[in-house]
C-alpha cells in the first residue's frame, strides 16, 4: 500500500470525488485520516501499489492536489527516549518498550499530515524525510511491468 495525501480546494470540496474514483476505476483504498470543512480539506489514503498511478491521475483530473506524505526518520543514537512524542501520536505509531526505549512503527505513522512528534522532540532527532512522488516509485511498486 502507498500513502497518498489528497488536498481538496474549496471549490470542489462539496463533490463526491473519492466515491467517483472508487466506483469508476474500481479501486479500493483505505482512508487513514481526514480533515475536511467548507474551506477545503486533506484526506490521507492508502492505495494498493498496483493502482497508485491510476488513482493519482483520476484525482488530479478532478482538480484534487495529490502528493505523497513525508515520512519520519529518527536518529536513534541521539534519541533521549524521553517519551515527549509518545502521548501525542494520534495513531499509536510510537511505543515504549520494557526497557523504556521508544520505538516507531513506520507502517502506522501518517507522516507529514501529522508531524506532532517532530515538534515535540526536545532533542530534535525526529525529522520528516523527503516527500516521495510517482517518479521515485519503482515499476514494481506502481504495478507496472
Amino acid at each position: 500500500m502507498v500513502r497518498v495525501l489528497l488536498r481538496f480546494p474549496e471549490k470542489i470540496v462539496n463533490q463526491p470525488i473519492i466515491a467517483q474514483v472508487l466506483l469508476q476505476h474500481r479501486i479500493t483504498l483505505n482512508i487513514i485520516a481526514a480533515h475536511v470543512d467548507f474551506h477545503g480539506g486533506n484526506v490521507l489514503i492508502e492505495v494498493p501499489k498496483e493502482h497508485v498511478e491510476k488513482a493519482v491521475n483520476a484525482f488530479k483530473e478532478r482538480g484534487v492536489f495529490v502528493s505523497f506524505p513525508k515520512l519520519i526518520e529518527v536518529d536513534k543514537d541521539r534519541c533521549l527516549n524521553c517519551g515527549a512524542c509518545y502521548s501525542l501520536c494520534p495513531v499509536g505509531a510510537i511505543s515504549i518498550g520494557e526497557d523504556y526505549s521508544i520505538s516507531f512503527d513506520k507502517e502506522k505513522c501518517i507522516g507529514s499530515p501529522c508531524g506532532l512528534c517532530v515538534d515535540a522532540c526536545p532533542a530534535r532527532v525526529i525529522k520528516l524525510t523527503k516527500e516521495l512522488n510517482l517518479s521515485v516509485l519503482s515499476d514494481e511498486e506502481r504495478g507496472s511491468n
